[in-house]
């Protein structure tokens, strides 16, 4: 199962950087830069070290939502919304790695069929699965929508939402590619990536 590092600075104890080396040097598969309040000329900052530190720890790294942003670093991998996907599908054709967010099947089944098509490399951030402080207030979708969303696509599926050490027990019958996690690994717990099922 791969291990999807989201970041969010505000959640950590350390130095954000620091962080960042820290959970790359364990089994990560990819790490998004989200960090969604920082202007576009602070963001790029952050994407030009968070780039070099995967790169180093051949890690992939993705921009998330900016696209402009991505296209100005000559980083080839982005994350985008279900919304900004289909809205900019001609512009990410010139991306090697692509995520998209969704929070239904009928978003899951549109983005296979584009995939059918186009053959392109993306693959589905599904969530969110369990009760997390992200998204306060919102009822999670929980496992039988993940298992839904796995019985009906070949695009690989990486849960999100409320995965720590407890929850991520309840995912290892399903057939994802893996888990994306934030809070876990933010507040330094970055070793779970190593005990996952």
């Amino acid at each position: 199962m791969k291990t999807i590092c989201v970041t969010n600075r505000l959640l950590c104890k350390n130095d954000f950087f620091e962080q960042i080396e820290n959970i790359c040097k364990e089994d990560l598969y990819a790490l998004i830069l989200r960090e969604k309040d920082l202007d576009d000329e602070t963001y790029e900052k952050f994407a030009v070290k968070c780039n070099d530190i995967c790169n180093k720890n051949n890690v992939l790294f993705f921009i998330n939502t900016k696209i402009n942003i991505a296209q100005k670093l000559k980083i080839k991998n982005v994350q985008v919304s279900y919304k900004d996907f289909i809205t900019n599908k001609d512009i990410l054709n010139s991306f090697v790695n692509v995520t998209v967010s969704i929070h239904s099947l009928s978003e899951a089944l549109i983005i296979q069929r584009f995939v059918e098509q186009t053959k392109q490399n993306i693959f589905l951030i599904a969530g969110h699965i369990f009760e997390t402080d992200c998204k306060k207030g919102l009822q999670p979708r929980g496992t039988d929508f993940l298992k839904e969303i796995c019985a009906n696509v070949t695009v690989p599926v990486f849960a999100i939402g409320g995965i720590n050490e407890k929850t991520i027990k309840q995912l290892k019958d399903i057939n994802i590619e893996g888990v994306c996690l934030m809070s876990a690994l933010m507040k330094k717990d970055y070793l779970l990536i190593k005990k996952q099922p």
